[in-house]
Parts: structure tokens; sequence; C-alpha cells
């Protein structure tokens, strides 16, 4: 199915269909009735020409009797003689005089004795095509029967398979040129296909080398344009970003510094937490614009990593416990891992209060499961709050929820990674996050 589906395939197939239209073509022209009703390419000779064999037959004499009639034993027809007038052929029958094809032949041989036969096949009510005549024998003034009779495929026998070899070996070297040339010219764009997947992955992958034709030379500047403009995007956004967090921050930590002197504990601890959760919202806006890294991420022992971050959150009075399971292996940064698990722990504790981990494999994937018993989310609701800056609840408070970043930057840090994110409600009540990422091998 997958070759089929190929452009080469299909290409090339629509090519040999072609040529076998063509083919086909050719033999039914040669195959075509004619109108006395015999086959285009094997039929006996006219009347006059019939009359004309035997005015040659009976012309020659002695020993050069048996050259002419070698002579005149054509391909398509046998020219023979016989004592009488032959048994008649299977499957084919003898016509009469009230046949206008009798009576043209019984013009062009005069008083010849003669008998005709055709196939056996009924004749259609009306406007139907004559039957053909296989077979004439005509009486010579010598006494001996002259027999013209058509060679039906099986006379033709040696020269038909040698056409039909060579028409297969021509169609064979003809399929062997169209494959490499409709190769050749769609590995371009298959080149084009991988090209757009590892730049999905990979910003600064290279450009596209230009060749191939001429169209998919152009195909392959403009895509090579379009990413050079992407990349330009995401780099600008990059650094206009870190250059806002830059500022931000100077002005962050000078308000830190005169929170300091706010008289007031009530007052002063309120600011200072707003504070942090700008802060926080920088570094999540800024993990997120970021995206993945160039370098490739280090071998993680996933076991370990969630054990140590289930014991942390164990010492800070959180319900996150840690099913048994298999240690798995994944190439994916520690730091991405932390923040992924992280940020769905933290989304747990906050709608479900008891969170539990489990760790599997199926299909050369980690799957990392955060579960809680939380009220869930709507079926229609599950797709967006994977978006940035989307929640269901539309504050943007730190005691609410965020600012509706952490389920989008687990997505993109997870993609990055190789792997996806997908959410769903679990039976019993609460919200299911699975987390798979590709087992290093």
């Amino acid at each position: 199915m997958i070759l089929a589906d190929s452009l080469s395939t299909r290409i090339t197939g629509i090519l040999l269909a072609g040529a076998a239209a063509v083919l086909a073509v050719v033999a039914l022209a040669l195959a075509w009735p004619a109108p006395d009703g015999g086959a285009g390419f094997f039929r006996l000779p006219l009347p006059a020409e019939s009359a004309a064999i035997v005015a040659a037959v009976e012309a020659s004499q002695g020993e050069a009797r048996p050259a002419v009639i070698g002579g005149l034993d054509a391909v398509g027809v046998g020219v023979r003689l016989s004592a009488g007038f032959p048994r008649p052929l299977a499957g084919a029958r003898l016509v009469g005089p009230e046949d206008d094809r009798y009576r043209s032949y019984a013009a062009a041989l005069g008083d010849r004795t003669f008998q005709i036969e055709e196939r056996r096949r009924l004749r259609p009510a009306s406007g139907g095509r004559p039957r053909a005549v296989v077979r004439l024998s005509v009486r010579l003034d010598s006494g001996e029967v002259l027999v013209i009779q058509r060679r039906a495929p099986a006379g033709a026998r040696g020269r038909i398979v040698r056409a039909a070899l060579a028409l297969s070996l021509i169609s064979l070297l003809m399929l062997v040129m169209l494959a490499l040339a409709v190769r050749q010219t769609a590995r371009p764009v298959a080149g084009l296909a991988r090209a757009v997947r590892r730049f999905g992955d990979d910003l600064q992958t290279e450009d596209l080398p230009l060749r191939g034709p001429r169209e998919l030379r152009d195909l392959a500047e403009a895509f090579n344009t379009m990413q050079a403009r992407i990349r330009g995007l995401v780099d600008d956004r990059t650094r206009v970003l870190a250059a806002i967090a830059h500022d931000l921050r100077t002005y962050l930590t000078r308000l830190r510094l005169r929170a300091e002197f706010i008289a007031d504990p009530d007052q002063q601890a309120r600011a200072i937490r707003d504070l942090d959760e700008m802060g926080a919202l920088l570094d999540d806006t800024l993990l997120f614009a970021a995206g993945p890294g160039q370098a490739p991420p280090p071998l993680s022992d996933l076991r370990a990593e969630l054990e140590a971050l289930v014991a942390l959150r164990q010492d800070m009075g959180q319900a996150v416990r840690l099913t048994d399971g298999a240690a798995a292996f994944a190439r994916v940064s520690p730091l991405a891992l932390r923040r992924m698990v992280g940020n769905l722990v933290d989304n747990a504790i906050r709608y479900g209060g008891e969170t539990e981990l489990s760790l599997a494999q199926a299909e050369g994937q980690a799957i990392i499961i955060v579960a809680d018993r939380g009220p869930g989310v709507a079926p229609e609701n599950l797709a967006q709050i994977l978006e940035p800056f989307r929640r269901l609840e539309v504050s943007r408070s730190r005691d609410t929820g965020g600012a509706g970043l952490g389920l989008a930057i687990v997505r993109g840090l997870a993609e990055a990674s190789g792997g996806w994110l997908t959410l769903s409600n679990r039976p019993g009540g609460g919200l299911r996050a699975e987390l798979r990422l590709p087992i290093a091998r």
C-alpha cells in the first residue's frame, strides 16, 4: 500500500497503462473484422485474389507446381493440394449458394467446383456482421483440389511468439527506464518532505540543495526562503522577549529592594508575593518562547527522576505518590523533564489534591501518567487548555492557576523531545495527563 501511494509508482503506472492501451489498440486494429467477414490480420484472399491463385497453380506443370504452391503458402493463409475435398473443419459449416459470398467467389472462379466453410456462429438478429470464412476448396482442371485455408494464430505461432517476446523485452526495458526516470524526478519531492519534518523539530536545519527539474528547484528555493523567514521571526521574537525580560527584571529587582522598606508586614508580604509571581511569569514566558535547544539531550533515567520529584513533593507536605513500575531511559533534558512533570503535578495538586504518578512502556515509548481526583475538564475544553495563555478560569492569578502557560510549556517541551502530551478524564473522576517520550535504545 505504501509503494502504491508513492509519486514515482503512480506516474510509472500511468505511463505503463498508456503504453498498454496503445498496444491494445494496435492489436484490435489488426484483428478487426474485414468487410467480407474475415479478420483483418488472418483472412482469406478476396474472390479475385483466390481466382489468381488458382490460375497460377493450374498454369504450373510438373516440378514447378510444388514450388509455386510453396511460394503461395503465406504466413496468414495456407495453400496446399489435396486429392479430394477435405472433411469439414470442426466448428465450421459450408456456405450455400444463397449467400452473397458464395456468389462472389462463383463469379470469380467461373465454372470451377468449390466449397466455402465458415465459422459456426449465430448471426445477430439484424445489422450484424457476416461470419468469417475460414477455408476455400477449389477443384483444379487436373482433378486435384486446391485448399486455401485461413491460418489462425496456430499457423503464425512462431512469428507471434517472437513478436510477443520482443514486445515483452521492450516493455520490461521501458518499465526499468520509466522507473529510474520517475524516481530521479520524484526524489527531490521526498527530500523536501524530510526537510519539512526536520524543520519542525530543528529550526537550524540546513537549506535544501537546488537540484532536479526547474519546478522542483523553484519549490526548494521557495522552501529555503520560507525557512529563513520563519527562523528570523523566531529569533526576533526570542530577542524581543529576552530584552523585555531583562528590562523588567531590572525594575523587579528595584521594587523588591524597595518592598523591604514597607513598614506594614502584611503589605510587605503581599508586595513580595506579587513580585515573585511576576518573576515566575517571566520565566514561563521565556521558557515557552525559547523552544527546543540545539544540543542533543542527554540520557535520562525517568524512574530516578520521578522518585526524586515525589520525595521532594512529599517533603513539602503534598499528597503525591509513585506507583511501582519498570525503569525507562529517554533522550530528554533532565531540566525539561523536571519542568514537564513538575507543571503536571502542580496542576494536579491545585485542582485535585491527591496525585498519583506512574511509569510504563508501550510501543517503544515511555509513558508518564499524572492522575488526580479533581473535577476533571469538560471534553470540549480538553484541547483548549493546552493552548498558551488559555485557561478555563479567566483570571491570571497564581492562586487560581497562573497565566495559562503550564500545560502549553509541557506540550512544547514534549514535542521538542520527540513525544507528546494528551489529556483525558478519568472514569472515576479527575484528570489524567499522559506524557509520552521515545525510549532510548
